[in-house]
């Protein structure tokens, strides 16, 4: 018989063993990336949402809205109550938020300017928050300078201080004399910090990029008598823009973003929902550094010292106008 010659079979390779610990490692990157992957199609979804579908006119109350405005923009009223002075919680800041897919504008409306007040005659528009609330504050502007706003963010001065601390302080820009008048505020408002365990700390640095705490922050937005309630507009959206800045440079932190959320959700005060709030955070942070405004612009407007009187209501609609849809 005939047998072929005897060849040895080449030796099967044994696949290497991956122990438990690595095999864990891999599927914990993988689904790592697949959260992250989520995440980014979340955003980017949130940020695609029009604005024009947020501009829905509620239907249970009358806020003298301008018909006729651009779609473009979507304008949301931002209130900070007074609590640590009385209890009529008047609008310390009035700042209005344009947004839109490129840009972020803030226009403050300054609280001691004259309006008609619906209902109750003229008066400073800080007292439209305590006769009737933010609906009755968004109706003042809106048939007083020919707005169209319909959304609102209301914040006490604790919520705001609250929000500072959550993304972890900010830095602004102070001179000497605003320390001074940081740490003189910080001390005036301790009697409404110090049960809900607040320590008012010092500050005792100034100059450019100097950190604030949130309490040091809400002194920062309050300073007023150094120079004029025109600087605490300015001061305040300053603020503002440092809080955007310190969120989104920090949107990688999955911490500061829980303690943001959670913040958000039980401090503020507003008539967005939950997707809207996040559709246009997303929009304000993609946005470039907010350009600023304020209102009556001047040459439109008379102050004796203690109220401001409109004298030209025209060009401070045209001013707005320009600054927002050009």
């Amino acid at each position: 018989m005939f047998y072929e010659p005897y060849e040895k079979k080449p030796a099967r390779r044994r696949r290497a063993r991956v122990s438990f610990g690595a095999w864990l490692a891999r599927g914990a990157l993988k689904l790592l990336a697949l959260i992250l992957a989520l995440v980014i199609l979340a955003l980017g979804l949130l940020y695609a949402i029009p604005v024009s579908l947020f501009s829905v006119e509620p239907e249970d109350v009358d806020l003298a809205l301008t018909d006729g405005l651009p779609a473009s923009r979507i304008n949301i009223l931002l209130l900070g109550t007074d609590l640590l002075r009385d209890n009529s919680q008047r609008s310390d800041t009035v700042i209005i938020a344009s947004i839109g897919y490129d840009q972020l504008r803030l226009t403050s409306v300054l609280r001691d300017t004259l309006v008609d007040i619906p209902g109750h005659g003229t008066d400073k528009l800080n007292a439209a928050y305590a006769y009737g609330g933010p609906e009755l504050t968004l109706r003042t502007l809106n048939a007083s300078f020919g707005l169209n706003l319909m959304h609102y963010i209301a914040v006490d001065f604790i919520a705001l201080v609250e929000l500072v601390d959550a993304i972890g302080g900010v830095d602004i820009d102070i001179t000497e004399a605003e320390m001074a008048q940081i740490n003189r505020n910080v001390y005036t408002a301790r009697r409404v910090f110090k049960p809900l365990g607040y320590t008012a700390q010092e500050l005792t640095v100034w100059g450019a990029n100097t950190h604030l705490t949130g309490l040091q922050a809400l002194g920062y937005a309050r300073i007023r008598k150094i120079d004029s309630d025109y600087m605490r507009a300015s001061r305040q959206r300053t603020l503002l823009s440092a809080m955007l800045r310190k969120i989104k440079a920090n949107l990688w932190n999955p911490a500061m973003l829980v303690r943001l959320g959670r913040t958000l959700l039980r401090s503020i005060h507003t008539n967005l929902t939950p997707l809207q709030l996040a559709s246009l955070g997303m929009k304000a942070l993609a946005a470039g550094a907010p350009e600023q405004l304020r209102l009556p612009v001047e040459g439109s407007y008379t102050d004796d010292g203690a109220n401001i009187r409109v004298d030209d209501p025209a060009a401070n609609t045209a001013a707005f106008m320009e600054f927002v849809y050009q």
